[in-house]
Protein backbone atom coordinates (compact mmCIF):
# COMPACT_ATOMS: atom_id res chain seq x y z
CA UNK A 1 0.00 0.00 0.00
CA UNK A 2 1.25 3.21 -1.54
CA UNK A 3 1.21 6.10 1.44
CA UNK A 4 1.90 9.74 0.96
CA UNK A 5 4.26 10.95 4.38
CA UNK A 6 6.97 12.00 6.07
CA UNK A 7 9.36 9.40 6.54
CA UNK A 8 9.15 8.61 10.72
CA UNK A 9 12.34 7.88 12.04
CA UNK A 10 13.14 4.25 13.98
CA UNK A 11 14.95 3.90 17.44
CA UNK A 12 17.82 1.71 16.44
CA UNK A 13 21.03 3.17 15.71
CA UNK A 14 21.05 4.32 11.72
CA UNK A 15 22.44 7.14 9.41
CA UNK A 16 21.20 9.03 7.10
CA UNK A 17 23.14 9.45 4.76
CA UNK A 18 22.85 8.44 1.05
CA UNK A 19 25.05 5.43 -0.80
CA UNK A 20 23.77 3.50 -3.68
CA UNK A 21 22.72 0.28 -3.48
CA UNK A 22 22.06 -2.29 -6.34
CA UNK A 23 19.09 -4.36 -5.97
CA UNK A 24 16.80 -6.62 -8.43
CA UNK A 25 14.20 -9.47 -7.31
CA UNK A 26 15.52 -12.27 -5.37
CA UNK A 27 18.03 -14.72 -7.13
CA UNK A 28 20.15 -15.74 -4.11
CA UNK A 29 23.19 -14.43 -6.41
CA UNK A 30 25.79 -11.73 -4.98
CA UNK A 31 27.18 -11.25 -8.79
CA UNK A 32 25.08 -7.93 -9.75
CA UNK A 33 26.56 -7.55 -13.06
CA UNK A 34 23.89 -7.55 -15.43
CA UNK A 35 19.98 -7.02 -14.72
CA UNK A 36 19.55 -4.79 -11.33
CA UNK A 37 18.47 -1.69 -10.48
CA UNK A 38 19.98 1.22 -8.94
CA UNK A 39 18.90 3.15 -5.86
CA UNK A 40 20.14 5.02 -2.96
CA UNK A 41 19.93 4.48 0.59
CA UNK A 42 18.44 7.64 2.88
CA UNK A 43 18.56 5.73 6.31
CA UNK A 44 20.63 2.91 6.93
CA UNK A 45 20.62 0.49 10.07
CA UNK A 46 22.12 -3.26 10.69
CA UNK A 47 18.18 -4.26 10.57
CA UNK A 48 17.79 -2.18 7.29
CA UNK A 49 17.08 0.73 4.84
CA UNK A 50 15.14 2.99 3.38
CA UNK A 51 15.63 2.76 -0.69
CA UNK A 52 14.81 5.68 -2.56
CA UNK A 53 13.40 3.75 -5.69
CA UNK A 54 12.28 4.87 -9.48
CA UNK A 55 9.35 2.36 -8.82
CA UNK A 56 7.96 0.95 -6.06
CA UNK A 57 8.61 -3.10 -5.42
CA UNK A 58 5.94 -4.87 -4.17
CA UNK A 59 5.84 -5.51 -0.54
CA UNK A 60 6.68 -8.14 0.59
CA UNK A 61 9.39 -8.93 -2.25
CA UNK A 62 12.40 -10.43 -1.44
CA UNK A 63 15.08 -8.31 -3.41
CA UNK A 64 19.15 -9.09 -3.88
CA UNK A 65 21.16 -6.09 -3.50
CA UNK A 66 24.95 -4.89 -2.85
CA UNK A 67 24.60 -1.68 -0.66
CA UNK A 68 27.75 0.47 -1.78
CA UNK A 69 29.25 1.76 1.40
CA UNK A 70 31.85 4.83 1.13
CA UNK A 71 35.62 3.84 1.23
CA UNK A 72 35.13 1.78 -2.23
CA UNK A 73 33.45 -1.31 0.12
CA UNK A 74 30.24 -3.16 -0.11
CA UNK A 75 27.62 -5.62 1.46
CA UNK A 76 25.43 -8.15 -0.62
CA UNK A 77 22.51 -8.23 1.95
CA UNK A 78 19.11 -10.25 1.02
CA UNK A 79 15.99 -7.93 1.62
CA UNK A 80 12.30 -7.61 2.01
CA UNK A 81 10.04 -4.93 1.47
CA UNK A 82 7.75 -3.85 4.13
CA UNK A 83 6.33 -0.71 3.35
CA UNK A 84 6.41 1.93 0.20
CA UNK A 85 6.06 5.19 1.25
CA UNK A 86 5.77 8.59 -0.88
CA UNK A 87 7.51 11.26 0.46
CA UNK A 88 7.99 15.19 -0.21
CA UNK A 89 11.64 16.21 -0.15
CA UNK A 90 12.83 19.42 -0.63
CA UNK A 91 9.67 20.12 -3.16
CA UNK A 92 10.23 16.94 -5.05
CA UNK A 93 7.84 13.56 -4.59
CA UNK A 94 10.32 10.86 -3.85
CA UNK A 95 9.59 6.60 -3.70
CA UNK A 96 10.79 4.78 -1.26
CA UNK A 97 10.59 1.30 -0.22
CA UNK A 98 11.56 0.61 3.60
CA UNK A 99 13.62 -2.62 3.22
CA UNK A 100 14.21 -5.29 6.43
CA UNK A 101 17.67 -7.30 6.26
CA UNK A 102 16.73 -11.01 6.11
CA UNK A 103 20.09 -11.96 5.65
CA UNK A 104 23.22 -10.00 6.65
CA UNK A 105 26.44 -11.79 7.05
CA UNK A 106 28.63 -10.86 10.34
CA UNK A 107 31.37 -9.05 7.75
CA UNK A 108 28.36 -7.03 6.01
CA UNK A 109 26.87 -6.08 9.55
CA UNK A 110 30.46 -5.27 10.92
CA UNK A 111 31.23 -2.91 7.61
CA UNK A 112 28.09 -1.41 8.46
CA UNK A 113 28.06 -0.72 12.13
CA UNK A 114 31.21 0.78 10.89
CA UNK A 115 29.95 3.28 8.84
CA UNK A 116 27.15 4.35 11.19
CA UNK A 117 29.23 4.54 14.33
CA UNK A 118 31.24 6.73 12.15
CA UNK A 119 28.50 8.77 10.93
CA UNK A 120 27.18 9.33 14.59
CA UNK A 121 30.51 10.45 15.87
CA UNK A 122 31.07 12.92 13.04
CA UNK A 123 27.00 14.45 13.79
CA UNK A 124 28.25 14.70 17.23
CA UNK A 125 31.10 16.67 16.69
CA UNK A 126 30.57 20.53 16.95
CA UNK A 127 32.83 22.71 14.24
Amino acid sequence: MNQTNEVQPHNAAHAEFVMPVKYRSYRNDPNFQINFNVGRSRDISVEGLLLAVGKHNPVNATLDMEVELPDGLSAYVIGKVTETVDSLVNGVMYHFDRINFLKLDKEAEDMISKKILEYIRKKGRRP
